[in-house]
Order: C-alpha cells, then sequence, then structure tokens
C-alpha cells in the first residue's frame, strides 16, 4: 500500500490512522463502562462489545499491515466475529432468553467453524480480512445497526431513542461506511469514519444521560 502521508513512528500514516483508531475505541470502551455497569440493558451492552471487538480488530489489522505478520490479521478477524455472536444477541432480544442462549452459542460454534476453515492454509488465510470486512458491513453494520436504529423508531421515551438513535448511527457509521471505504481502498476515508462513529455514540449517550438525570433531579 503507498503512502499519502507522512511516516509516524516507523508506520505508514494510514497504518498508524488504524492502530490508533483501536487505541480510541479501547479508550471509549473504558468511557461507557460505568454506563454498562449501570445501565445493564441490550442497547449499553451491545456498544460497549461493539467498542471493544472494534478496539482489538483495527489495532491489529494496523499491526498486520505494519509487519505483515499474518497471525495479527486473524486475531484482528477472529475479534470481529466474536463479537458479532455477541452483538446478534440484540436483534434477537425479544425471544426468550434461553433461546437467546443457544441462539448464541450456536452463533459462537459457526463463527469458529468459519475461522477454522480460514486456518486451513496459508492462501486461505490471505482471505479472511477481506471476507472479514464483508461479513462485519453486513452482520454487525446492516442486521445489528439497523435494529438498533429500528429500536430507536420504537422507543416511547425521548432520551432512550436518543441513545438508540447515537447507538446505532455510531455503529453504522463503522461498519458500513468505514468498511465500504476500506473495501473501496480510500483508507483515510474510512479513518475519518472510524474515529467518528465512537465520537457519535459516547456524545449521544452522554447528553441523553445528562438530560435523564436533570429530568430526575426537577421531579425531585
Amino acid at each position: 500500500m503507498e503512502s499519502v502521508g507522512p511516516v509516524i513512528l516507523g508506520m505508514q500514516f494510514e497504518i498508524f490512522l488504524m492502530v490508533l483508531a483501536g487505541v480510541f475505541y479501547l479508550v471509549c470502551a473504558g468511557f461507557i463502562w460505568k454506563p454498562y455497569r449501570e445501565e445493564k440493558n441490550e442497547l449499553i451492552s451491545a456498544l460497549f462489545v461493539f467498542l471493544l471487538y472494534q478496539a482489538s480488530s483495527m489495532f491489529f489489522m494496523g499491526i498486520e499491515m505494519h509487519t505483515m505478520n499474518m497471525a495479527y490479521g486473524n486475531i484482528a478477524a477472529l475479534s470481529v466475529l466474536l463479537g458479532s455472536a455477541y452483538m446478534l444477541k440484540f436483534p434477537l432480544r425479544a425471544l426468550s432468553e434461553r433461546v437467546r442462549k443457544i441462539s448464541f452459542l450456536l452463533i459462537v460454534v459457526a463463527v469458529l467453524g468459519i475461522f477454522a476453515w480460514f486456518m486451513r492454509s496459508p492462501e486461505s488465510q490471505m482471505q479472511i480480512m477481506h471476507f472479514t470486512l464483508w461479513y462485519d458491513l453486513i452482520i454487525n453494520g446492516v442486521i445489528v445497526g439497523g435494529s438498533i436504529l429500528l429500536l430507536a423508531f420504537m422507543a416511547t421515551e425521548r432520551w432512550n431513542r436518543v441513545k438508540a438513535l447515537g447507538g446505532g448511527g455510531g455503529v453504522v457509521t463503522c461498519c458500513v461506511a468505514a468498511n465500504t471505504a476500506m473495501l473501496s481502498g480510500a483508507f483515510i476515508t474510512s479513518s475519518v469514519f472510524g474515529f467518528l462513529a465512537p465520537v457519535i455514540i459516547l456524545g449521544t449517550l452522554g447528553f441523553a444521560r445528562k438530560k435523564q438525570r436533570e429530568a430526575l433531579g426537577a421531579k425531585q
């Protein structure tokens, strides 16, 4: 890949941005830890896992591109596959707890099977990252992100609607917009969308939580 920017810390500019994005997502996951512990609902859980698996995926994808060591790319791909298994709990939230647990286990087995299939040879391992980008786009971006946005339109409480809009918008921005740009070779554009996604999530989540606390204080 030909760099269009300066070399930073020995990395091409685009690769440095990807590694930096991974660190940024991890920091953002730290900020969402408190609401994750306090609210314990499907939306916050899905967003927390989204930030974690994207942090791992982006960081190790960048390291793989820098070192040309496929092992790091395999870790990045596995992060997306396992992250999707948990994220898919969100569209299935209307099902019974037992069905959701069984579905989760079946999805984990399925994604591990997909990963094992790609690990069968060095040639197939070289294809896993391209597959993972499409998989992340469709499963986490369209299906999970779309279901979060659908929740926003169905929510009756104003600030829960804002949380869902921001959360779904952030997931779609990263998994659909950033991945589409990456697949087309627009690495800088992909990085812009990648950095924008957690900002949208944390900004709307923080704003909505603040307004909810103000409304609760006014009632008291």
